[in-house]
């Protein structure tokens, strides 16, 4: 029988553990039915929608808590009235991170159902006292990846649903200061497809480039006015696999800072393929790594021109080990450095500024760090929520990780108790 809901990827059942005839469906709305799933009806009243979880009291069936997608919710009558309890408390769900190079420094992130924006990260006060801020509004929608130009901070790539791309120019106001920089393909070819985060990135080597992920990886040169296709179909497309949301898309690009034109990218179906030469050849590097699991992250390093880390992750047919890789070679053969992670996904991994031994990686389960290039794991700081982080990143210039959870909102911490070198003691030498 039909609930008429949409369950989507967090679709649940509940049963009152007092009333088995009474059952909750969760979903985009959330229904209920009376008779045992006979007949269902909407559960009203509710303020917000996207149901993760519902709490049903064991001793008293009317005190009802339901979790969604815009914080708490609390019925004290059987899910006839609610009672919203969001308020105050640090319950947002952030796909992304990243930072401009201002002074000082504003971050950036997409929350799910409210959009996106950006805050301050204060260090005025000390690197220790950095004050909790207020975010305010920034380009981008609620599934959205960010990139700001290094050169000016106003200018703010943002890509919402499934590739929809924009440059906005913060020193203009209204329309006029946002622009749609979508790619195009010819009216006889597969339609574009992009993941629900499409990712793109600004190239290290000219701000002016950006790259930008389908199942083509695109190039521009002109700040997204134009645009090249520079690779063919990077997934492993089959049309029978094909559904309403978008599948065979590029997760992740990273360009060597070290070589203009050496790109690694990866897929949803964990496809992940290599250029040396801008585009103009490609080749697959996917030997030695687990089948079809989701490339969350690709890092090529700073610190040596053929060295990448690659994060997976397995949601889509329920394997939550980690995996974390390492190649040495332009990704002909991988290192398996996931060993001592907690068994959970791994959504992003990071490469740190400053120390070319130490490794952070954010998982389902919190953030750990790696000061032996990924032989050992611990985890991170001391007060960080065991929680799903989705994405980090340390500030090349202030030294500061900034970790974007989903669920327990945004967070920062001085790094250079992780990374700074000891300093050595003066010597004396006596007769």
């Amino acid at each position: 029988r039909h609930s008429g809901t949409y369950g989507w990827v967090f679709g649940q059942i509940r049963v009152d553990p007092n009333n088995e005839d009474r059952v909750f469906i969760m979903g985009v709305p959330m229904s209920v039915s009376e008779d045992g799933g006979k007949t269902f009806r909407r559960v009203p009243n509710i303020y917000h929608g996207d149901h993760h979880g519902l709490w049903i009291d064991p001793d008293n069936s009317n005190y009802i808590v339901n979790v969604n997608d815009g914080g708490i919710e609390i019925s004290y009558d059987g899910g006839q009235t609610w009672r919203n309890s969001r308020n105050n408390l640090p319950v947002c769900q952030f796909f992304n991170v990243n930072y401009d190079l201002d002074t000082p420094f504003h971050v950036y992130g997409s929350m799910q159902d409210h959009g996106s924006f950006r805050a301050v990260v204060d260090l005025s006060r000390g690197r220790n006292a950095i004050p909790a801020q207020e975010f305010e509004r920034a380009p981008g929608g609620e599934g959205s990846h960010h990139a700001i130009d290094p050169t000016n901070p106003n200018i703010v790539y943002s890509c919402g649903f499934y590739g929809m791309l924009s440059r906005t120019d913060l020193s203009k106001e209204g329309p006029a200061g946002s622009k749609l920089i979508v790619p195009r393909v010819f009216p006889d070819e597969q339609p574009l497809r992009g993941q629900w985060l499409a990712h793109f990135i600004i190239s290290p080597h000219n701000p002016n480039i950006i790259y930008h992920g389908m199942q083509y990886l695109f190039r521009s040169r002109d700040r997204g006015d134009t645009w090249e296709r520079i690779s063919p179909d990077l997934t492993y497309f089959k049309p029978n696999e094909q559904g309403n949301i978008p599948y065979h898309t590029i997760t992740a690009i990273s360009e060597s800072p070290l070589k203009y034109g050496l790109i690694y990218v990866g897929t949803d179906c964990g496809r992940v393929s290599v250029t040396k030469d801008g585009g103009k050849t490609w080749k697959e590097i996917t030997t030695g790594l687990p089948y079809q699991k989701w490339v969350s992250r690709l890092v090529a390093s700073k610190y040596d021109m053929g060295t990448v880390y690659l994060s997976q992750h397995g949601r889509a047919d329920d394997d939550f080990a980690p995996y974390v890789w390492k190649s040495t070679d332009f990704g002909r053969t991988w290192i398996n450095i996931a060993k001592g992670l907690p068994l959970g996904p791994v959504n992003v991994i990071r490469e740190d500024p400053v120390d070319p031994n130490i490794l952070y990686v954010g998982t389902d389960l919190g953030v750990y760090v790696s000061k032996d290039g990924g032989q050992s794991w611990q985890v991170l700081g001391s007060n960080l929520p065991s929680c799903y982080v989705r994405d980090l990143i340390i500030h090349p210039r202030d030294n500061i990780i900034v970790i974007a959870t989903h669920g327990r909102g945004m967070w920062v911490m001085d790094a250079n108790p992780v990374n700074e070198k000891p300093k050595r003691r003066p010597r004396f030498f006596f007769d």
